[in-house]
């Protein structure tokens, strides 16, 4: 359009045709070739990238949401507010609450995880589509914090590596280990003030079979991660694309 774009053009552009009034349709038919991240962190710097580029969107077509369907103004507004609601009710739990409500948090996050991942296996008649239930441990540990350093830096752009870069980029860490302090001195907290009543014996067996149930799951998930991705669901890395597509 004459201006530099240097992440999210293809975003800018679909916004750019909304805010004239066209409409856009969705179509299955279209198949795209592309290559994603390996590593975690390419992964990160990658989903930073598009951050920056959501959040820029969305304050460019929240001028526009007059000439949107309400269902997607709808949308917008939840997930441009989102990520800051999680973020307060999270830090809020872990500063202000008790050990058996943290652990019911990370229960129910999982839980929520595992019925729409569960859903989405029944509906493409893929077993593996269950294992969607652990991208909500990745939004919370570094999604979330990678959301706020992309608002922090919504100006830069010349660090988000794609993944086709050779480069390794580890500034992506730098948020991710700010939260995790954050909440590492929340759980800290809690436990000292906690330990300062006794526990009673219900809430001994709450916290004992919560926190089973959670490992249990994570044995359960990351063991069959390793038996049908890992050993059964190895990429040929000799197969090479004609198109690539990483935006």
């Amino acid at each position: 359009m004459g201006s530099h774009c240097s992440f999210g053009d293809d975003r800018h552009l679909t916004n750019r045709v909304l805010s004239l009034g066209y409409a856009t349709k969705y179509t299955a038919r279209s198949k795209c070739l592309t290559e994603t991240p390996k590593g975690y962190l390419r992964w990160l710097n990658q989903q930073t990238r598009w951050s920056q580029s959501r959040v820029r969107e969305w304050l460019y077509n929240a001028v526009w949401f007059h000439k949107h369907h309400l269902r997607m103004t709808y949308e917008a507004v939840i997930t441009g507010f989102f990520p800051f609601l999680l973020i307060a009710t999270v830090i809020r739990l872990f500063y202000r609450s008790k050990i058996w409500n943290m652990l019911l948090f990370l229960l129910t996050v999982q839980l929520v995880g595992l019925i729409k991942s569960s859903s989405a296996s029944c509906l493409r008649g893929n077993i593996i589509m269950v294992f969607m239930s652990l991208y909500s441990m990745l939004y919370m540990s570094s999604l979330l914090p990678a959301k706020m350093f992309a608002v922090a830096t919504i100006s830069k752009a010349g660090w988000g590596t794609s993944g086709r870069k050779s480069i390794v980029n580890f500034i992506g860490l730098i948020p991710v280990s700010v939260w995790y302090t954050i909440l590492l001195g929340g759980v800290i907290f809690t436990i000292y003030k906690e330990s300062k009543k006794p526990f009673s014996e219900s809430k001994q067996t709450i916290l004992i079979v919560g926190t089973c149930l959670y490992a249990c799951y994570w044995v359960m998930f990351l063991t069959l991660y390793v038996v049908l991705i890992k050993n059964c669901g190895r990429r040929n890395t000799g197969q090479q694309y004609d198109m690539v597509l990483d935006v």
